[in-house]
């Protein structure tokens, strides 16, 4: 058994079958490449993306349909490649877990990057940040209380 010292959790032990590798990397952490997803009991649904090789490296997610119920899930070609799925369809037994990464930089207004989920295939090991090729979602989703007005402004702003 492995253990890795973090930042935000301590000691976390863990086996080489709990890694999650990206093979690309994370955007903007192209250099990281090994992920533990970490479950807090008091933190459920929420889950933690921790990087193996960097104690300070952790990412908050939740459930892509916690955030967006109605969220239409889309893998490029690239992806599927990256999670060793075929061009089409599912493999026997493949299944997906997307998740989104939240943002807290204002705490008054979290936000979920909706644009480019974490899809991880947790049965080989293999995840992707998986950047959609469409504008339909923004990066900087609010959680709570966005008006009509203040989305149409964010799509303006962000999606564009």
């Amino acid at each position: 058994m492995k253990s890795i010292e973090t930042t935000r959790f301590g000691t976390i032990r863990f086996e080489d079958g709990e890694v999650i590798e990206f093979p690309a990397g994370l955007p903007g952490f192209e250099e990281e490449h090994e992920f533990l997803l970490v479950e807090v009991e008091a933190s459920v649904p929420l889950k933690f993306l921790q990087s193996v090789a960097q104690p300070a490296l952790s990412f908050v997610c939740a459930p892509i349909g916690l955030v967006s119920p109605r969220y239409e899930c889309a893998l490029s070609r690239g992806d599927r490649d990256l999670l060793a799925m075929p061009a089409e369809g599912a493999a026997a037994g493949t299944r997906l877990e997307w998740l989104a990464i939240l943002c807290f930089s204002r705490p008054e207004a979290p936000t979920a990057n909706l644009l480019g989920p974490l899809v991880l295939r947790r049965d080989v090991g293999l995840g992707v940040q998986s950047i959609r090729e469409d504008a339909r979602y923004c990066a900087r989703e609010p959680l709570f209380g966005a008006s009509a007005s203040d989305d149409l402004r964010r799509e303006q702003a962000v999606c564009s």
